[in-house]
């Protein structure tokens, strides 16, 4: 049987948006496993499946292996999307997020190919071509659920403050990535140089993901605890991209007590 929820340390709103905090980031990756596994069942229980978009970073990781562990999701009915991409690495690429999320969920769930919807981040020729594909997949499969993260700078997916448009027109495209972007990839991919994370990503732009009914958002640890004051404190605005997550009633934000020491 799956492990009874943790219980929280906190638990408040922030206009729409849910929040609960748990003790550890163990604790609110399994709380928010829970709630993703349960997304999953009811969806497959009302349409035959469940379309959910993944995050890749260590941020997800406590969600992820819980999640995987569960015995109550049927991974069979699950298509899964991706929320961004280094442009111009392949799929095994040490820091592609593909190779990320087939480590830590699709090899172990043996999800097939046909499951996967997948950022081609080799594409470089004709990126504008590959948006638009990614794109028409997202409109013939639409999102029922999404598992992210915040950024340090605020940013969700790869829509950092100075690309992030609240209203883009497009669900899809390549952005070039901002300085503290940047250096946040080189901290989570223990990278040794700067040079060696890529300048521009394919991304999910901000309507794409708000378009999910149900968004889980993890974000755990000290590091973010000032993306977390600036999105639970500051006015809604481009200029910390997850602060729109406020105006959706779908949305739950999982803190522990190291990123929510700020806001309690």
């Amino acid at each position: 049987m799956p492990a009874a929820e943790p219980a929280t340390i906190a638990r408040f709103h922030a206009d729409e948006l849910e929040v609960l905090v748990y003790e550890t980031r163990f604790l609110a990756g399994r709380a928010a496993a829970r709630h993703v596994a349960q997304a999953i069942t009811d969806r497959q229980r009302d349409a035959g499946r469940a379309n959910v978009v993944f995050a890749a970073a260590p941020s997800q990781n406590e969600l992820l292996a819980e999640l995987v562990a569960r015995p109550d999701v049927d991974w069979s009915r699950v298509v899964a999307f991706h929320m961004d991409e280094y442009l111009g690495l392949d799929a095994d690429h040490p820091i592609s997020f593909r190779r990320y999320l087939q480590e830590h969920i699709f090899r172990l769930t043996a999800m097939t190919p046909d499951q996967l919807r997948l950022i081609p981040g080799e594409r470089t020729d004709r990126p504008l071509a590959a948006c638009l594909e990614y794109e028409n997949l997202l409109l013939a499969e639409p999102t029922d659920i999404v598992c992210a993260g915040i950024g340090e700078n605020g940013h969700l997916a790869f829509n950092d403050p100075p690309v992030a448009d609240f209203l883009d027109p497009v669900l899809v495209k390549v952005v070039r990535l901002d300085a503290a972007c940047r250096n946040q990839q080189l901290h989570d991919a223990h990278l040794a140089r700067l040079e060696d994370v890529p300048t521009h990503a394919y991304t999910l732009t901000i309507p794409a993901l708000l378009r999910a009914r149900s968004l889980a958002v993890i974000v755990p640890g000290p590091r973010k605890a000032n993306a977390v004051l600036n999105t639970l404190r500051g006015p809604i605005s481009e200029s910390c991209p997850a602060t729109v997550l406020r105006r959706h009633k779908g949305a739950r934000l999982y803190l522990d007590r190291d990123s929510a020491r700020l806001v309690m």
